[in-house]
């Protein structure tokens, strides 16, 4: 167990990886954690640069967690494993591990071969974003309020769940616990098949001479998402293809019996699928 260490804050909190929700971690952290002492490395110097003023900046991830305490996983979801493994053996004795990607299965893998106590890493996923990516979008408030869904198996340390739970909480995100697999089911229908249909749309139109400079609010919001980074969505809409797939069988069975409606001209059947549309986008409000 890590019970040595105080169920509290992180004294010494390492970001690996500063994009939008490193970059974020860090702010709020500056703000509502104003005792810990945050680190950070990134790829990218501009992105070390961006939060040079609140954090101390390293050359490598290994000098950025010597230390901690706690560290966040910042990199795409696809690099996690890597990052991991090439961390492990500067971390403190002390020290547990979490990170921000979008799937969950894969990483929890990775730790459980990584290390020899698996239970140093626990998942987490704030629930928060932007199309807008990049550690100059990072700000001290995108996590208040906000679901972060932490991720645990059978061998998760019951401190760990703690320690998540305080330092999401502190940055004001409203925690809820999940497995990887049930984490991963769901975000595919509430997050990924949105992105996937934004770009399906988004794709369908830049095929076509539509005339865009008529286009107001409807398209633009409904388009808005497929503006994030596809190499950030690449390995997410990949790693969660088996849930992501059967998702898009189903809406292309939903836009066919829309399609169907249209061409029987059933106006009373086209009423109850637009009212069933509406109903679901209130209960959002």
């Amino acid at each position: 167990m890590l019970s040595t260490l105080e169920i509290q804050r992180p004294r010494r909190l390492a970001v690996l990886g500063v994009g939008l929700l490193g970059a974020s971690v860090l702010r709020a952290a500056h703000v509502y954690l104003p005792n810990t002492k945050l680190c950070a490395w990134s790829r990218s110097p501009s992105s070390r640069a961006a939060v040079a003023n609140i954090a101390d900046t390293y050359d490598t991830p290994a000098e950025a967690v010597r230390e901690a305490d706690c560290v966040v996983l910042g990199a795409p979801v696809d690099a996690l494993p890597s990052l991991l493994e090439s961390i492990h053996g500067e971390l403190s004795t002390d020290a547990w591990v979490t990170d921000v990607g979008s799937t969950k299965r894969s990483i929890h893998a990775a730790a459980s071969a990584i290390f020899s106590k698996p239970e140093r890493f626990i998942g987490s996923h704030p629930m928060a974003g932007s199309e807008k990516g990049g550690a100059e979008q990072g700000h001290a408030k995108l996590f208040v309020g906000r679901p972060c869904i932490i991720t645990t198996v059978d061998k998760t340390d019951l401190s760990l769940v703690k320690f998540a739970n305080n330092l999401w909480s502190a940055l004001g995100a409203n925690v809820i616990q999940m497995t990887p697999d049930a984490h991963d089911e769901a975000v595919a229908a509430i997050s990924h098949l949105p992105h996937a249909t934004a770009c399906v749309l988004a794709h369908l139109l830049s095929k076509k001479e539509a005339r865009l400079d008529l286009a107001a609010g409807g398209l633009r919001d409904t388009t808005r998402i497929a503006a994030g980074d596809p190499s950030l969505w690449v390995p997410i809409l990949l790693e969660n293809a088996d849930h992501l797939i059967p998702l898009l069988k189903e809406l292309e069975e939903s836009s066919t019996g829309l399609r169907n409606l249209l061409v029987k001209k059933d106006a009373g059947g086209i009423r109850a699928y637009l009212d069933g549309a509406r109903a679901f986008r209130h209960r959002l409000d």
